[in-house]
């Protein structure tokens, strides 16, 4: 419900225009925020230029007019129910910052903000009375004719029907005597007939007055901004909650969130293992089969491969021939000479899948002892695995 008046500019401005230098008013407003209240304009040109920068929202001014100052809360009629409530809870504070103001002049109609009528406010022309200084008029005490001694004024007590005597003990009065005391009903019953006929209202509610000990009325103005101060509360209180069950609701769902996916991380990891040790298994097999096939037939493996060797940013496709610890690259099959040698027997740290890196499938790479790395790819799946054997057959040979 509080306002943020901490901009600097606020307190320069107003200190300009109390301490008489040329600037004469100001503006603050919002500047599309909830409640941060900022410096919107000032100027040396009085209420008529102030009231020319207003705008269609919710403003205060602060102006000069000769040794006076008038602060004003201007509230559009634009500006909805709930914005209305808060400016008037905000105007509080502005005034207490704006401690030089003579007086707070509240309206959503320029035509309230005109020269004439800010000077009538102030005191500084005579003018009607305005609704705010308006009060009830009660009936007057009737007035004594010319000559007539003035009665002092009598403590207002019910007024009951005198006892009437019974006429045989009545003393003789004389006309003399008579008239005073027949005049006294004729006016106690206008008084009473006066009072009558003023329109009866419901008992306004009283305050204690710390001043002077008596009870005041608390003005219809002050019953509307408590109502307004009570339904901020309440609508401020209603976004906490709505704000407390949003970030409960969210903080579920990102709980959620993170047991689902460290479900997935987990599936996928025991997947990737379960696949790393059925390739072991395989390749295992494979090596067997090609040390045998090797034994049999006095040949190694041979097949087809494109090879991307360390520093080399080119793909070259290349016959490969394994025997013993070497795998000798040729142009193709019935190449004579090799192209380059490999020596794996003992080299070779590491061989991983290469998918991922260079985006190809039927890819793996070759980490040999003394740093370089080598990337393949084969046409399919089974040549891929069938290579991979080899490697590894040639490097347990050493």
């Amino acid at each position: 419900m509080s306002c943020d008046l901490t901009d600097p500019a606020i307190l320069e401005a107003y200190q300009d225009i109390i301490s008489g230098t040329p600037t004469n008013w100001l503006i603050l407003g919002y500047h599309d925020t909830r409640d941060k209240i900022s410096l919107y304009s000032k100027g040396t040109g009085g209420i008529d230029e102030l009231t020319s920068n207003l705008k269609e929202e919710v403003l205060y001014g602060f102006v000069r007019i000769e040794d006076r100052f008038a602060l004003l809360a201007y509230v559009s009629e634009q500006v909805s129910g709930l914005r209305r409530a808060r400016a008037l809870v905000h105007g509080k504070a502005v005034g207490a910052l704006f401690k030089a103001s003579n007086v707070q002049i509240n309206t959503s109609s320029l035509a309230e903000l005109t020269e004439e009528r800010v000077r009538t406010r102030l005191g500084l022309i005579e003018g009607p009375p305005t609704p705010e200084a308006t009060s009830p008029v009660m009936p007057s005490t009737p007035v004594a004719a010319a000559g007539s001694p003035v009665a002092a004024p009598r403590p207002a007590t019910p007024v009951s029907p005198a006892p009437v005597a019974p006429a045989s003990s009545s003393p003789a009065f004389s006309p003399a005597t008579v008239a005073p005391v027949a005049a006294a009903p004729i006016a106690i019953d206008t008084v009473v007939q006066s009072v009558a006929e003023v329109p009866l209202s419901p008992s306004p509610v009283r305050t204690g007055s710390p001043r002077s000990g008596l009870s005041t009325p608390r003005t219809e103005r002050q019953l509307e901004i408590e109502a307004a101060e009570r339904k901020v509360r309440e609508e401020m209180e209603r976004q906490r909650r709505a704000e407390a069950a949003k970030r409960q609701r969210e903080t579920e769902e990102r709980e959620a969130r993170e047991q689902e996916l460290f479900a997935q991380k987990q599936a996928l990891e025991l997947e990737r293992k379960r696949k790393e040790e059925a390739d072991r298994i395989a390749r295992e097999a494979m090596k067997k089969q090609l040390i045998e096939m090797e034994r049999l037939r006095g040949s190694g493996l041979s097949g087809y491969l494109t090879i991307q060797v360390a520093g080399s940013p080119f793909w070259k496709r290349r016959f490969y021939v394994m025997q013993g610890q070497t795998v000798s690259l040729y142009r193709d099959e019935i190449g004579r000479a090799p192209i380059m040698n490999l020596k794996v027997g003992g080299q070779v740290a590491h061989i991983a899948d290469a998918s991922l890196d260079v985006l190809i499938p039927n890819s793996f790479r070759i980490d040999f002892r003394n740093g370089d790395s080598h990337y393949f790819f084969s046409d399919s799946t089974k040549d891929k695995e069938m290579a991979i054997a080899g490697f590894m057959k040639c490097n347990e040979s050493a």
